[in-house]
């Protein structure tokens, strides 16, 4: 359920590529977000062409990247204030991320490709959990040994949702990761988080360049819109 209470705060937060000062006259920000807020619950479709910064601004999120100037506070925690250590250890407990690419470990099977989020997480051990995710998304118990690469696209984006699910995060991430499916299966995959988010009520932040999925959404944001240096 959406409430006021704030997941994501940003303020005045700067980043480039190229690393000059940020007080130099010759810094050129990458991404300058003035101000942008998600609260806890809301689940944000955030839309725009390749290039923008995007999936930039998701690795900020996460804290895979840190910001040059400003502030980033993710679960009231700002995220300049974490050692690179800290900032993985916080991204493993209370993130989960669902990538363009999955990055599910081809020669293991489902059920320890979804046990790297409990490992990484630090929660205990939970197998029936593991049991009851996958056939809550469609994956027989008999796919649960297989190993990742016997798998077909769609079921391989099922065991990424589960292990992004699994520790039950109370923010999810997920960086295009129907870009290489068709409509149908799409769509399908779409409902399928959103009804697993809503379970754990989580934060969703869903970034794509297609904005025919923007329905499926509470709110859609453009990021040319909230990054300056994208307009």
């Amino acid at each position: 359920m959406m409430n006021n209470v704030s997941a994501i705060t940003i303020n005045n937060m700067q980043f480039s590529w190229r690393k000059p000062p940020a007080e130099s006259a010759s810094y050129q920000p990458f991404i300058h977000i003035p101000q942008w807020q998600i609260n806890t619950g809301e689940r944000v479709f955030l839309q725009g062409e390749s290039g923008t910064g995007k999936s930039t601004l998701l690795n900020l999120l996460s804290g895979i990247l840190q910001a040059d100037k400003g502030s980033i506070q993710v679960l009231d925690t700002p995220l300049h204030t974490l050692s690179h250590r800290e900032r993985d250890k916080f991204r493993a407990q209370h993130l989960g991320i669902i990538f363009q690419q999955f990055n599910l470990i081809p020669y293991l099977s489902v059920r320890d490709n979804i046990k790297l989020s409990q490992t990484f997480s630090g929660v205990p051990l939970d197998e029936q959990r593991i049991e009851s995710l996958c056939e809550q998304l469609k994956l027989p118990a008999i796919m649960i040994e297989q190993a990742a690469n016997q798998l077909s696209v769609g079921q391989q984006q099922r065991v990424a949702v589960a292990r992004a699910l699994y520790h039950q995060p109370p923010i999810i991430i997920a960086d295009e990761p129907t870009s290489a499916l068709d409509s149908h299966t799409r769509d399908e995959f779409i409902q399928l988080l959103l009804s697993q988010s809503q379970k754990t009520q989580s934060t969703v932040i869903f970034v794509s360049h297609d904005n025919s999925m923007a329905t499926h959404f509470d709110r859609v944001e453009n990021i040319k819109q909230i990054n300056q240096a994208a307009t």
